[in-house]
């Protein structure tokens, strides 16, 4: 009944305007009889990212449960050899290719050139990459182009330039599906005019992750003392970028200046300052309140040092030897395993959070507004008391919320599996009408 009501909740907002509902399209693909359709997967943006790492899993597992008859090659647009390990080893019947593809559909990877000649469908993976801040994939135009039918998964849209509007309102019209991870982005393609055959609400599909890895994280928490359900995860996000700002940038490149900035300002330190205290103000009262550990957790490799700089460091003595700062990187699976060991995970990014979620821990998300609409994806699945704007939120309000969970654990973790229960169903509506397209 919770999740009918939650369905009830959405089926409301569409009718208020907020989601749009749309014809389904069975029966328009291009028709099988006995074939395996076939899908390529474009995604992996980022391998020192365990949220970029973990859209790749997590769209592979609600593809093998709800269209296990689907032939998946994943296009990864960056990886290593561990992460292909990871993949592969989870899903031994996909096939993995790279390379680069212009708008003309062009490649010099003939493995990426068969896999486009030969699809039924695209699907360009969670994230935000069409927005005003770098140049949109080519993939959308090189599709378009070639008459192949592409679906946007789980994306945010955080607005166009006024040159660039009504290029894409035409190209994104073009699409099979848009499913937008929060219903911000939603309301904003349509007030553009984008009119693709299916535009609607759709999360994040690295909400669907399972990998795992309990040996390498027990090995982890037994080493630092970390007991089960006995910690806080603490994440943080800067105003920094992971490298040096490049010699020679493209023209369109402007630097992602909104989200990892080359060469931050003075307001941007002085935000990530802020962002700092806020969270040591968390850690504090949780060690001082719960007489519990923290670790503090990277989601990107360049938070690692800025961790230990900006928190770590920072804290009283008597906190500080409550708190474990993890200063080497990890993967996907073992992030999940300590995710899931943990109590809480406070968190100014929000995949960890996702992978969280789908390990039963309540999370709460200390949000920037200049980080994009993705943040409102916790609110649409069902958990806005969890969500705090971190520039204008009094800290009292997070670490409220922090202590209700804790005093309350049970609640939360009935929280958590409402709004998991509505994602498994909402992701299983997107595949079947991905699907039935390919029927």
């Amino acid at each position: 009944m919770k999740i009918m009501n939650r369905r009830n909740f959405i089926g409301k907002l569409s009718a208020s305007g907020i989601l749009l509902t749309n014809t389904r399209l069975s029966g328009q693909g291009p028709g099988f009889v006995g074939a395996s359709p076939k899908i390529l997967l474009y995604s992996g943006w980022n391998t020192k990212n365990i949220g970029d790492q973990g859209h790749t899993p997590g769209t592979l597992r609600f593809l093998e449960q709800h269209f296990p008859e689907a032939t998946v090659t994943v296009w990864l647009s960056s990886t290593n050899e561990e992460t292909n390990r990871l993949l592969l080893h989870r899903f031994p019947k996909i096939t993995i290719v790279r390379g680069k593809m212009n708008e003309l559909g062009q490649t010099d990877e003939p493995e990426l050139r068969k896999a486009f000649e030969q699809c039924d469908l695209v699907i360009h993976n969670s994230g935000m990459a069409f927005n005003q801040f770098w140049k949109a994939p080519s993939i959308l135009e090189a599709c378009n182009r070639n008459h192949k039918p592409i679906c946007l998964y789980g994306q945010s849209f955080d607005g166009f330039s006024e040159e660039e509007e009504a290029l894409m309102v035409g190209h994104l019209s073009k699409a099979m599906a848009i499913f937008c991870r929060d219903t911000e982005s939603f309301s904003y393609l349509r007030r553009i005019g984008v009119r693709s055959p299916i535009l609607e609400f759709g999360p994040d599909g690295c909400f669907g992750i399972d990998l795992v890895n309990e040996a390498k994280a027990h090995a982890y928490l037994e080493r630092h003392q970390l007991q089960h359900k006995q910690f806080m995860v603490a994440i943080i996000r800067t105003n920094t970028s992971g490298a040096p700002k490049p010699k020679n940038l493209p023209t369109w490149d402007i630097g992602d200046t909104s989200q990892n900035p080359w060469e931050p300002t003075p307001e941007d330190q002085a935000q990530t300052e802020e962002w700092a205290r806020k969270l040591r103000q968390i850690i504090v009262h949780w060690v001082k309140n719960t007489g519990l550990k923290v670790l503090l957790a990277p989601e990107v490799e360049k938070e690692i040092i800025q961790a230990k700089r900006l928190l770590y460091d920072r804290l009283p003595a008597d906190v500080q030897t409550y708190v474990i700062h993890k200063s080497e990187w990890w993967n996907m699976d073992e992030a999940c395993s300590v995710f899931q060991a943990a109590h809480t995970l406070v968190s100014s990014e929000p995949h960890s959070l996702i992978m969280a979620l789908g390990r039963r821990t309540p999370i709460i998300h200390l949000f920037s507004r200049r980080h994009g609409l993705k943040a409102w994806m916790f609110r649409d699945i069902g958990l806005p008391e969890w969500l705090h704007d971190i520039d204008y939120d009094p800290v009292r309000n997070p670490i409220d919320t922090l202590m209700n969970i804790y005093s309350n654990y049970d609640r939360a973790l009935k929280k958590v599996d409402r709004a998991m229960a509505f994602v498994e169903q909402r992701s299983a509506e997107m595949v079947h009408d991905i699907k039935n397209y390919l029927s």
